[in-house]
This record gives structure tokens, sequence and C-alpha cells, in this order.
């Protein structure tokens, strides 16, 4: 697609897979640090966000066994 370059493809990437480990997220993009990948390429969307509060409650409930 015109005007979508590297970046964009990086962030589609490390969005999609944002519940791997943040060193696999890394490694394919050229050595990115893990600062880049945090603050640069991923975006939640607004599915996760709403069930982190969720998954939060669950850990929390779960820890009390």
């Amino acid at each position: 697609m015109p005007g979508r370059g590297w970046h964009s493809l990086g962030r589609k990437f490390s969005s999609d897979l944002m519940d791997q480990p943040l060193k696999v997220l890394c490694e394919p993009g050229g050595g990115r640090t893990a600062k880049t990948v945090l603050q640069c390429y991923q975006r939640p969307d607004a599915g996760q966000l709403r069930k982190a509060p969720e998954d939060c409650g669950r850990a929390r409930d779960g820890n009390r066994e």
C-alpha cells in the first residue's frame, strides 16, 4: 500500500504479538531494543484494555488460595 513503510509493519507485528515475550519481538526487527518496541511499536487495542483489569482481578483472587 502506498504510504505504508517498515514502521507500520513493525507496529502491526509488535502489537499483534503482544502476548509473546519481549525478547521475541525485538530480534526479528533487526535487534530493536525493548524500549523501542514498548515506546514506538506496541499499541494495545480496545479489547486488551478492557480485559486487563479482569485478568488482574483473577490473578489477585488466585493468589489467595
